[in-house]
């Protein structure tokens, strides 16, 4: 049976304390957490007449578990509710061993009740133990905290879609994208699906969570580059290091000035003058050769950098990861390897590369001078943002909508437009899903959707009035379209006149007549065809004699 007793522990003796002696041992009689105490001093150890002995604010459960080990539970400061708990612990206890419920709906409900940052640092090793990356760690710890702290979940028990739908309505009034919302709820609902499959918890409380629409509240509409603006991007890529010592500068108004030595400023690169600004740069920096030849690599790496996003698909992190040892250059044919660990969806794949990027890597390697193979290809920037549109701006590009990864929404496009099979497109974006890669990331504004559409027949006839006569649909007199029942079977009476079907006689074919459709349908089905037919208004049509 469960037994309910009042944890102590000892403390040392407080200055002040009035020592008494029970029964021949030593007392100290003390004020305690607001009142008197009577407490045995401790008489054994190396704190002997030094500490004394106190209760625990707390009562606690000791009972005997399924397995025969003895077990100790906190309880409350109240008895009756620590003896309530222990009346559970022994029940749950007994009908484990008895068979009722198994152990692993015993751990459930001690999960349920345990706090959720014990589960959150469970997930997060689990997490770790899958080699995710530092940022997508950090980002969805940081997500999962956020969520947790605003919907007030402190247990498991807590989790459920009101609070989270809440958090998300209020966002949303604060102008949140949809798109970022849907991040944050994917957070959590991972986390959730991670409980459930590890047998924390029974189902998905966030089933009835709805994604927001991200179609409908779209922040940045990303767009493909067309040839003419690539080739304009690597040649400023390129310049760009050695244009910016060349700038011409001009005087500031004295309005403008901040100082005595704020007189001028530099202008900035345009396309037109990039030439003429790269030959500056290299005239002011002739006394620097070593200096000048890091720029100029320097833009040759940028530009290389530009063609190998677009020519291969790479996301920034998979081309920043790239080491020599993933390259295979030196064969017949040249392709390079995305490790698992690099890889976005945690799967190796190779990739085919073009003869021509594969010579530029080629020299490019020879520029480094032989690199190790765990060496990295490129030193890619941090801040590749910025410098990315620094040359769409020195190049004449309008920026809306582009940026790194508009490349790789460029490769989509470009795919696309050569007329490259959906499924080999979808194999060297890499995707899971064929939509994706069809609908997300292929630019329709780049497609030739005018060429397509001219290539339809037009359906228009050269004289339709002409024509309309000469097949006999074309009425001269009331300018009425009529019908040509020539290539039809007409029943004929004894005089050669169409039969009414009312049983008033022959029609003669100068006046109206009624228009006689035979039918091959059986004679039930006529009926009801019979029978449909009288719903609908008779109609007479103006024949020719």
């Amino acid at each position: 049976m469960a037994r309910v007793f009042r944890p102590t522990y000892t403390i040392p003796i407080p200055d002040g304390a009035e020592r008494l002696e029970r029964d021949g041992k030593p007392f100290v009689r003390f004020r305690h957490k607001g009142r008197v105490v009577t407490a045995p001093v401790t008489t054994k150890g190396r704190h002997a007449g030094t500490r004394t002995l106190v209760e625990a604010g707390r009562w606690a459960v000791e009972y005997v578990g399924a397995g025969g080990r003895p077990r100790r539970k906190t309880g409350f400061t109240d008895k009756r509710a620590t003896e309530a708990m222990a009346e559970g612990l022994q029940k749950a206890v007994d009908r484990e061993r008895a068979g009722i419920i198994d152990r692993q709906s015993v751990d459930r409900s001690k999960a349920m009740r345990a706090a959720i940052d014990e589960h959150v640092a469970a997930y997060k090793a689990h997490l770790q133990a899958a080699n995710v990356s530092d940022w997508h760690l950090s980002e969805t710890s940081r997500r999962l905290n956020v969520l947790l702290t605003a919907c007030g979940i402190q247990r498991l028990a807590d989790i459920k879609a009101e609070p989270v739908n809440r958090w998300c309505n209020a966002r949303s009034a604060e102008n949140m994208g949809a798109r970022t919302r849907n991040t944050y709820i994917g957070s959590l609902r991972a986390f959730v699906r991670w409980c459930v499959a590890d047998g924390r918890i029974d189902a998905d409380p966030l089933t009835t969570l709805t994604k927001a629409n991200e179609d409908a509240d779209r922040r940045r509409m990303r767009r493909a580059l067309t040839d003419d603006e690539l080739t304009r991007l690597v040649a400023v890529a390129e310049l760009r290091p050695v244009a910016e010592f060349g700038r011409p500068k001009q005087d500031k108004d004295k309005a403008e000035r901040r100082g005595t030595h704020d007189t001028w400023i530099r202008l900035p690169l345009d396309r037109d003058s990039l030439a003429e600004c790269a030959e500056r740069g290299r005239e002011a920096l002739h006394r620097k050769p070593e200096y000048m030849a890091k720029l100029e690599r320097l833009g040759k790496e940028r530009g290389l950098i530009y063609r190998t996003l677009v020519l291969t698909g790479l996301r920034r992190g998979e081309l920043a990861a790239m080491t020599w040892g993933d390259l295979a250059l030196d064969g017949a044919e040249s392709w390079l390897t995305v490790r698992a660990s690099v890889a976005k969806s945690g799967a190796e794949a190779t990739i085919p590369l073009r003869s021509d990027l594969a010579d530029d890597l080629r020299a490019w390697r020879k520029d480094l001078g032989k690199p190790k193979p765990t060496a990295r290809v490129f030193t890619v920037p941090t801040d590749l943002v910025r410098i990315l549109k620094r040359d769409l701006e020195a190049a004449g590009i309008d920026g809306t909508g582009v940026d790194v990864h508009a490349l790789r929404h460029t490769t989509a496009t470009f795919l696309a437009k050569a007329g490259v099979a959906p499924r080999t497109a979808q194999e060297i974006m890499r995707h899971s899903d064929i939509r994706l890669t069809l609908g997300t990331y292929t630019d329709p504004r780049a497609l030739n959707v005018r060429s397509a559409l001219d290539a339809l027949p037009s359906f228009k006839a050269d004289r339709p009035a002409e024509r309309m006569r000469a097949t006999g649909t074309y009425d001269s007199a009331s300018g009425a379209l009529g019908v040509q029942l020539g290539g039809i079977p007409r029943p004929r009476g004894q005089n050669g006149s169409i039969p009414s079907n009312n049983g008033d006689g022959d029609v003669s074919l100068a006046g109206e007549a009624q228009l006689v459709v035979v039918s091959t349908l059986s004679n039930d089905e006529q009926r009801d065809s019979t029978q449909r037919a009288t719903r609908l208004e008779r109609a007479t049509f103006s024949l020719e004699g």
